[in-house]
Parts: C-alpha cells; sequence; structure tokens
C-alpha cells in the first residue's frame, strides 16, 4: 500500500489541507492520512477515488479506532503527536 500521512502544521494548514493532496492525488498515491493536532489529536483517513480524495475514517484522541484499509491497522491519534 502507497500511503502518505500529512502532519499539519499551525503555520501552513492552509497548503497541508487544500494543496499537497491535490498534489498527492495527481501523483495517484492511494491512501492518504491527514494528522491534526489542533485543537486535540485527529487523524483523517482518506483514499483515492476518481482521482480525488474521499475521508472513510476520522479517529480521535482517546479513542482507539480500526482503521480499514488495505491494510487494516489500529490507531489513537494521541499516540502519534507528541505534544
Amino acid at each position: 500500500m502507497q500511503l502518505v500521512v500529512e502532519l499539519v502544521s499551525h503555520g501552513n494548514k492552509t497548503m497541508d489541507r487544500r494543496f499537497k493532496p491535490l498534489l498527492y492525488a495527481e501523483a495517484g498515491i492511494p491512501a492518504y492520512w491527514r494528522l491534526e493536532s489542533d485543537p486535540a489529536p485527529m487523524l483523517v483517513i482518506s483514499e483515492l477515488q476518481n482521482g480525488r480524495y474521499v475521508e472513510r475514517t476520522t479517529a480521535l484522541a482517546g479513542a482507539v479506532t480500526r482503521i480499514e484499509t488495505r491494510s487494516p491497522s489500529r490507531s489513537d491519534p494521541a499516540g502519534l503527536i507528541h505534544q
């Protein structure tokens, strides 16, 4: 599975949320995960469909969420961010 994980930075939110996913989709990367830290850790799981990313799962901090992808896994977003 090819995957990009974007860590959204405070000073570059627009680029990280809007423009970079377009570039990844254009490159044909099948999975895009966006890790947010503000206001609380959150992981947004998206898959490429018809040339654009479609959100499939949102994992919130404090809850372990089963992530249904080609390679299933489990994650708590709070454990991915060092605060």
